[in-house]
């Protein structure tokens, strides 16, 4: 069984990966067969599965790094993730699911810091080889419009 402690740890090196930029880390954080989903609260609620990021493996998220890092052209910016309080919703074996808030800001060198996201995040983290792993993240973001820059991984 996973105790929020353990989970509590998860998410600081989840959260710490992504605000340090360490995106080629990022993919390690799931199971090979695994849902990544970043969709609007709207098509969440009515049950719609149109995302404005989706993936449904490690692979996809490995290309969407790439993607990132390799392709994109973009202003240099930073990231900072705030995770609001873990609520562990429920457990099944070695799987829990899990639910927090989470607010996402980024800055340009050149301007003053913005929200970039307003959401939650709807886990299930499982343990697999001993260490804890996301079989889904599903993040439902507040707003309708979110800023072209959503970029980087919630």
């Amino acid at each position: 069984m996973t105790g929020r402690d353990a989970l509590r740890d998860f998410y600081d090196d989840y959260y710490t990966v992504l605000d340090d930029v360490r995106l080629d880390d990022w993919p390690a954080f799931f199971t090979e067969d695994c849902i990544y989903r970043v969709i609007p609260r709207e098509n969440y609620e009515a049950g719609y599965t149109l995302s404005t990021i989706y993936a449904e493996s490690r692979g996809m998220l490995t290309d969407r790094v790439m993607g990132v890092m390799r392709t994109q052209m973009y202003a240099p910016r930073y990231y900072r993730r705030f995770p609001g309080p873990l609520r562990i919703v429920s457990r099944d074996g070695d799987s829990v699911r899990t639910r927090h808030n989470l607010l996402v800001v980024q800055t340009l060198t050149d301007r003053q810091t913005e929200i970039v996201l307003s959401a939650v995040c709807h886990d299930v983290v499982v343990r697999a080889d001993d260490r804890l792993l996301l079989r889904e993240r599903i993040v439902v973001f507040d707003s309708e419009m979110i800023p072209n820059s959503l970029i980087y991984p919630a």
